[in-house]
């Protein structure tokens, strides 16, 4: 398999890399930090599996899930991820990804899981397997109100995640690959729904809904446009 490693931590796309090459398991055609630059080698390359973290510096792994399958219709997505969020798992798994695990399993766990999906099968790790809540939130639907966001189209759950953490209008609309035109409708459905008035109020909606927890970036990712803790774009 024709294999791309996106993941925003060079020690570990190089370690997974260095993995495969070593097993013979695949064929690395590239690395991305990002979910853009996974886009542009995806539209370039021939790639089959794109191995994916779901915590990105720009839009997340879900909204990158999609646009990859939207661009590669027959790659074969496999996250690979720290989060265990289970509101963001089941989302990635919703979004059609076809297998997801985590950075606790070992190395024969990650191969076992690239061979079932060169097999046509969709995996789930075994952490995910034996963890009850995650299972259950990854393989089944979730009541449609058991989200803050569930009011929200997935679009619109895509510019929160990035508002809140700080991005601008033309920052968010470059990441979503959208017009800043199509961002601010969105924006003023988000705050209709959400019965918002401005970027702080949001930001500070998504702070009582826990929603900046598993949103907040691992540690090194700076947003553009976060410098007192609310942009200043509304």
């Amino acid at each position: 398999m024709r294999v791309l490693v996106v993941d925003d931590q060079l020690l570990f796309r190089d370690a997974v890399c260095a993995l495969l090459r070593e097993r013979g398991a695949a064929q690395i055609v590239g690395q991305a930090s990002s979910a853009r630059e996974a886009y542009a080698q995806v539209r370039q390359e021939g790639v089959d599996l794109v191995m994916l973290e779901l915590v990105l510096p720009g839009v997340d792994g879900v909204a990158a899930a999609r646009e990859i399958r939207r661009l590669q219709s027959r790659c074969k997505i496999l996250v690979v991820t720290g989060c265990l969020e289970p509101h963001r798992l089941h989302a990635a798994w919703a979004a059609g990804v076809d297998g997801c695990l985590t950075k606790h399993e070992s190395a024969d766990v990650m191969l076992s899981a690239i061979a079932e999906l060169a097999a046509g099968r969709r995996y789930l790790s075994p952490t995910l397997r034996r963890s009850g809540e995650t299972l259950r939130v990854v393989g089944e639907p979730l009541a449609g109100g058991g989200h803050p966001l569930a009011a929200l189209s997935q679009r619109e759950r895509e510019v929160v995640d990035l508002i809140v953490r700080g991005f601008s209008t033309k920052a968010a609309a470059s990441e979503l690959c959208i017009s800043s035109k199509t961002v601010e409708t969105h924006r003023t459905h988000i705050n209709d729904k959400l019965n918002v008035h401005s970027t702080a109020d949001l930001v500070r909606f998504a702070l009582r809904n826990g929603l900046l927890l598993p949103l907040g970036a691992r540690e090194g990712h700076t947003p553009p446009c976060l410098d007192a803790g609310v942009s200043g774009e509304e």
